[in-house]
């Protein structure tokens, strides 16, 4: 083999034997050395002629490129078939199918599939708010809850529910709405039985089986099992009718009494007597009058 006595030494007259040689022996061509020192030097020659970003090295700005083009060469092949533009992202997307979390936090022990991952949860322990919002100020532990804030200053409403047209400012909102639509109630309770399409009507309703009052009126004392019913017994004391008939401007403190008035517009007798079909008329509007 030729002598080597420097780094520089012109390889391109060299066989692809003194090639291998030379990296046994830990000497490096001329470009791996202009290529490792970049990563000190900083110097970046590859550019994008895209976007302008530029790189250090070939492969990373092949790698790059995939941003702007369709180009996914990394497949799951194994399990499901999806694609994807890095081999690190497809290496994150097989610990989904094998299970392996090999980051771990070291305050709770909670283990994720990938170091951006660990570092968004380590904030819940930390308290750490790194994104704001830039209209009000308000911060964030992640950044897709400043995306999902900035509706409120927006008003964007990105959701839209096919069935009826109606929108919302987050998904989680048009999926628990859709379950007007399909009829789903997926929430169970484990005393009767009854299911509720909405975590909260299942929290009210197991006050039934609790008999648990958290709701008190701050003039008179009195406990409610809802707020609802709080409400309403609050127009006792303020005298509020907030129920006004369209028709005729009569006010009622509550929706029951302003929906039995409005028969009286209507030829609506929905409380006649089964045995003689006579309808007391009289008895409610008097009883009406005495709500007035």
């Amino acid at each position: 083999m030729k002598e080597v006595d420097s780094v520089h030494q012109n390889t391109e007259s060299l066989s692809l034997e003194e090639k291998v040689q030379m990296k046994q022996l830990g000497v490096h061509q001329p470009q791996d050395v202009d290529s490792k020192t970049k990563v000190h030097t900083g110097k970046k020659n590859f550019s994008c002629d895209m976007c302008g970003k530029t790189f250090r090295d070939h492969f990373s700005l092949k790698s790059h490129m995939r941003v702007h083009s369709e180009e996914k060469p990394f497949g799951c092949e194994i399990f499901c078939g999806k694609r994807f533009k890095h081999q690190h992202n497809l290496k994150t997307h097989m610990r989904i199918h094998t299970g392996e979390k090999p980051f771990v936090c070291e305050i709770c022990g909670k283990t994720f599939r990938d170091h951006f991952s660990l570092t968004s949860h380590i904030r819940v322990h930390t308290g750490e708010q790194p994104f704001g919002c830039d209209v009000c100020g308000k911060r964030f532990k992640h950044q897709h809850d400043v995306k999902k804030h900035m509706r409120v200053h927006t008003g964007e409403m990105p959701f839209c529910c096919e069935v009826c047209g109606k929108r919302f400012k987050h998904q989680h909102n048009l999926k628990t709405h859709m379950r007007i639509h399909t009829g789903e109630k997926p929430y169970v309770c484990d005393i009767c039985g009854k299911r509720s399409r909405f975590q909260h009507n299942l929290k009210t309703h197991m006050i039934i089986h609790t008999g648990e009052r958290l709701f008190d009126c701050d003039l008179c004392g009195k406990k409610f099992t809802c707020k609802k019913s709080l409400k309403a017994h609050e127009s006792v004391h303020t005298g509020e009718k907030p129920h006004s008939c369209e028709i005729c401007g009569k006010s009622y403190k509550r929706k029951t009494h302003l929906r039995t008035h409005m028969t009286s517009h209507t030829e609506e007798r929905p409380f006649g007597c089964e045995v003689c079909g006579k309808n007391p008329e009289t008895t409610t509007d008097r009883y009406l009058k005495w709500l007035i």
